[in-house]
């Protein structure tokens, strides 16, 4: 078994108590035992590849759902990235390519330069397809990839935002939420920019405002 990375996080992290903020404990659960989210998409920028090992590596061998992840990198670093993030993770994680299908216990990384989006094949099965269009700021962008994903997974897609500048994400997870979804932000405090996820809380469409340390607790709770 591959062993997990630990994190350095200062207490006043973990102190502050901003977690608690939006989605009730009455919806953290699904009835009849199933997994509540069949996929997680995690979208990052400024700060990200540091908030991603503080949580990736966490995610158990039999995690229920599929995993991709956004970040905003140049060219030729998310390859590396993936690579690295599977030498540290119990899941199995990659740099996804066009027509991988969407699997359980899987980490895509959305490549850097192109977009990444999804479909339902005929035999209902999701796969991926990895592209240049549409011609964004942002290639990779949260908000193409979400708004692929929302209409496919519906109230079975769960987004989280973690730190990064701007605002990318933040229509993505308006359709999120129009389809019956749920989305997580991540609270200032742990933020190395409060950017992205701020533009998803001032826009009232984050069930929860989550510090970083606690994220993977509330994901699992959620999951």
């Amino acid at each position: 078994m591959k062993i997990a990375a630990s994190a350095h996080i200062t207490s006043s992290i973990w102190d502050a108590g901003h977690d608690v903020e939006g989605v009730s404990r009455s919806s953290d659960y699904k009835a009849g035992g199933c997994p509540a989210y069949d996929l997680l998409v995690i979208g990052c920028s400024t700060g990200g590849p540091s908030a991603l090992q503080t949580l990736l590596p966490r995610f158990p061998q039999d995690y229920p759902a599929c995993i991709v992840v956004v970040q905003h990198m140049p060219p030729g670093f998310t390859g590396p990235l993936a690579d690295r993030f599977n030498s540290i993770c119990q899941l199995r994680v990659k740099e996804a390519e066009n027509g991988d299908e969407l699997l359980p216990g899987t980490i895509y990384i959305a490549p850097s330069g192109f977009q990444t989006t999804a479909r339902r094949r005929t035999d209902g099965k999701v796969e991926l397809l990895v592209s240049g269009e549409p011609e964004m700021l942002y290639k990779p962008s949260v908000d193409v990839t979400l708004k692929s994903m929302a209409p496919l997974y519906r109230e079975k897609l769960l987004s989280v935002i973690l730190t990064g500048m701007g605002n990318d994400g933040m229509e993505g997870c308006r359709l999120v939420k129009e389809h019956g979804g749920t989305v997580l932000a991540e609270a200032e405090e742990s933020c190395v920019v409060y950017g992205m996820p701020k533009a998803v809380f001032n826009a009232g469409l984050a069930d929860a405002q989550v510090l970083l340390p606690r994220m993977f607790s509330r994901i699992m709770a959620l999951t």
